[in-house]
């Protein structure tokens, strides 16, 4: 089941790669500063050039995995 149906996981649009990494930056400082843990962290984009942050928690286990336009 997706993480984003239960309420684990939320895509942020961006304009553009420097915006997406701008706001991926920050929740990674974030997550570092408060001891938040997360266990995706990922840039991604469409065959449109569409950028989006994609963030997922788990209630345990985490495993803070960070991708940047991977595949």
């Amino acid at each position: 089941m997706s993480n984003h149906l239960t309420g684990c996981a939320v895509d942020i649009r961006c304009y553009g790669i420097e915006q997406t990494i701008c706001y991926a930056m920050i929740l990674m400082d974030y997550a570092d500063e408060s001891k938040e843990e997360f266990d995706e962290l990922f840039i991604e984009k469409n065959k449109y050039n569409c950028y989006w942050v994609h963030l997922a928690v788990r209630p345990s286990g985490n495993r803070r995995k960070v991708s940047f336009l991977n595949g």
